[in-house]
């Protein structure tokens, strides 16, 4: 088995080394009762010695040293485990018995070393080996019973109860441990194909690889998966498609399937299993009859209280399932879940975030570009107008004219094709991206640029670097445009937290109040626009001009912090 984020073999490893730290403490105080029990033994010549000292050093030898080699080998050699515990079951029932015949004399009850060993071997194999090693303790104690002094002999309840007690714990330890080993090796394999799953990218890929890979382990005919939501079937809106099903299985478990109903499998939150479809009157006849299926199982896929769908599996063979195949479906459709979830999460805002760009690209597009389109248009009518008169010299300067504004709109385009290419400036390189755009502005009104870029060199985070590029761009297109000023001063900083855009020229200037409705209402939405960027970022746009005294606009970005950044991500 693979290691990865739960790994079986790490969990047993940890398993066998809490027991050798038992077996070393229980060899310990084994060994120091002997001694004391030794020690405290009436010395009479007369009587004989219930443990003599040869015995003593012989069983705390033999305890000693076997406890400490399996702890040494536990830690020191875990590539080794399947060898050391193989020998270990079959050593220490001996070692055991020995030790239960060595001190038979002493009434001490040491026979509950068995115990340790059948609960052992237990936690290892499950049920089918806590029979064997119950086997090999109440042959080795019955041995002892025989063959030792009168202390077993003539206490045949005793032994009788101690055996009985025995079968008890193995039978008990022998389930629990099956289970838990059946329910580990489950978890293992599903864990494995969780991080298959997390390797892919959208939902009906990792829907498809899930029903292949659940296949293969339950060895079935057929594997599905019907969605919550049904109007995903149809394909209108969002959300996820049946999977492996044709249309009848869907129609089936959709309506007409009872208890095995989508809805109802969710509603109730648990898994069903069936061998016997033909006899099972929670699934309806009809539907039995058509779908020929022999036995079915299912799981609802939630998340929290969110349902994702149901994943059903069937066979049409004399192929029964097993509580087995049902936790590692229930298994499957718990971990799938989430993975399924954050697939659907991540493709929703992807394609929020591309309606966001496509949006800023119209908005872009309409207000950089229609004014010199519809100037374009305006200077052609004028032409018509002007040749049909006989001013041809007229017509042939606004043609120049139009031909400078045509010229200005392609190498604006280009540019705009360049940023988009880009998607907006490096955060490190917002003074760069700034200085372009004022030099480029400069040369288009015909106004001296003042620069005042106080950035620091730390990379500023990219939405919102973007955000103020953005509104530089605006307000300089602008001012080239329409402030006719001969000085245009531009100051980028970060101060108190925000990143300050500042432009402000000697121009014209204009009525705020006035000239915002005339252009919102002719479709002119370019400051509009940068208000709504300025407001998407938390931050503030102050616009002041009066005729004859110029423009000052300025922006005031957030910076987040590095903790609410955090935050965010949480």
């Amino acid at each position: 088995m693979k290691a990865g984020a739960y790994s079986l073999v790490l969990e047993r490893l940890h398993a066998e080394r809490q027991q050798a730290v038992i077996r070393l403490l229980l060899a310990v105080t084994t060994s120091v009762v002997l001694v004391k029990f030794y020690l405290d033994q009436p010395k009479i010549s007369e009587e004989p010695l219930k443990i003599t000292a040869h015995q003593v050093v012989v069983v705390t030898f033999l305890l000693l040293s076997y406890s400490l080699v399996m702890c040494a080998l536990v830690y020191w050699k875990p590539e080794q485990l399947k060898t050391i515990n193989a020998v270990s079951s079959f050593a220490e029932v001996l070692l055991i018995t020995y030790l239960v015949y060595a001190t038979a004399g002493t009434a001490i009850p040491f026979h509950l070393w068995y115990i340790f060993y059948v609960v052992c071997v237990a936690t290892r194999y499950g049920w089918q080996y806590s029979i064997l090693a119950l086997s090999a303790s109440i042959v080795g104690f019955t041995i002892v019973a025989c063959s030792a002094p009168a202390t077993y002999g003539t206490n045949v309840p005793a032994v009788l109860g101690f055996t009985g007690f025995l079968l008890v714990l193995a039978f008990l330890f022998g389930r629990i441990s099956e289970k838990q080993l059946t329910y580990q090796s489950s978890l293992a394999v599903v864990n494995e194909l969780r991080g298959e799953l997390a390797g892919l990218a959208s939902a009906r890929d990792i829907i498809e690889h899930l029903l292949a890979r659940t296949q293969q382990l339950l060895n079935a005919d057929k594997v599905f998966f019907l969605p919550a939501k049904r109007y995903a079937e149809t394909g209108e809106g969002e959300g996820l498609s049946p999977s492996g099903a044709e249309p009848a299985l869907i129609a089936a478990f959709r309506d007409d399937a009872g208890i095995w109903n989508v809805d109802e499998i969710i509603r109730e939150q648990h898994p069903l299993f069936s061998n016997h479809l033909g006899r099972d009157d929670t699934f309806p006849a009809l539907i039995r009859e058509k779908l020929s299926l022999r036995n079915l199982a299912a799981a609802p896929m939630m998340v929290r209280a969110t349902p994702v769908g149901v994943i059903y599996a069937a066979n049409r063979r004399d192929r029964p399932l097993n509580n087995s195949d049902l936790q590692i479906l229930d298994l499957i459709a718990t971990q799938a879940a989430p993975v399924i979830e954050n697939a659907l999460l991540w493709e929703r805002l992807r394609e929020a975030a591309m309606s966001e760009e496509r949006l800023r690209i119209a908005r872009d597009l309409h207000d950089n570009f229609l004014q010199n389109l519809t100037a374009i248009q305006l200077h052609l009518e004028r032409c018509k107008i002007l040749i049909s008169k006989g001013s041809v010299g007229a017509a042939a300067e606004l043609v120049d004219r139009t031909s400078q504004i045509a010229t200005q709109s392609l190498a604006e385009v280009r540019a705009y094709l360049s940023e988009l290419r880009l998607m907006g400036p490096e955060p490190g390189r917002l003074k760069q991206a700034i200085e372009r755009l004022a030099n480029g502005a400069a040369q288009r009104g015909g106004f001296q640029i003042e620069l005042d870029l106080a950035l620091p060199e730390a990379p500023i985070p990219s939405e919102v670097a973007l955000a103020g590029f953005q509104i530089a761009r605006e307000l300089l297109n602008n001012a080239a445009t329409h402030s006719q000023a001969s000085r245009v001063r531009v100051c980028a900083c970060v101060r108190d937290g925000n990143l300050v855009i500042e432009v402000a020229d000697n121009g014209i200037g204009f009525d705020v109040a006035r000239v915002r409705a005339e252009k919102a209402s002719e479709g002119h939405l370019g400051l509009v626009g940068v208000e709504e960027r300025a407001r998407q970022y938390a931050g503030v746009f102050i616009l002041e001009s009066q005729p004859g005294a110029g423009t000052r606009a300025v922006a005031r970005l957030p910076i987040p912090t590095t903790e609410q950044n955090c935050a965010g991500e949480e």
